[in-house]
């Protein structure tokens, strides 16, 4: 077995496990330390027990915050619909500029006689 020694600083924090064990024993962690041979830290408490957990995540665990396939597909389709939606925008936009007043008033009729029927 093969143990190096950490401080339960910045480089501690950065690992899994000394993450779990903060979570379950907070103060009462005398010291730290990495088993690499195991793949996991190593807790040394105040009253002299000892805790270990596992310093890695499985790879395939999915973890909360990722963008997994379905959310990706959502805003591909959300992104599209902002985009037909600006362009359909700036055609209504482009066709109310150009048009004479009576092509405008044509417009404006057909929309005011537009029911739900229809």
């Amino acid at each position: 077995m093969s143990f190096t020694a950490i401080r339960p600083s910045a480089a501690a924090r950065s690992s899994v496990g000394s993450d779990i064990l903060l979570a379950r024993h907070g103060s009462a962690i005398s010291s730290l330390r990495l088993d690499r041979g195991r793949g996991q830290v190593v807790a040394v408490l105040a009253d002299g027990s000892v805790d270990t957990a596992p310093n890695l995540i499985d790879p395939t665990l999915q973890m909360p915050g990722r963008f997994d396939d379905d959310t990706k597909l959502m805003l591909f389709v959300c992104a599209a619909t902002v985009g037909v939606a600006a362009i359909m925008s700036v055609a209504v936009g482009i066709v109310f500029a150009l048009a004479n007043p009576e092509q405008l008033a044509s417009f404006t009729a057909a929309l005011g006689s537009y029911s739900a029927a229809m």
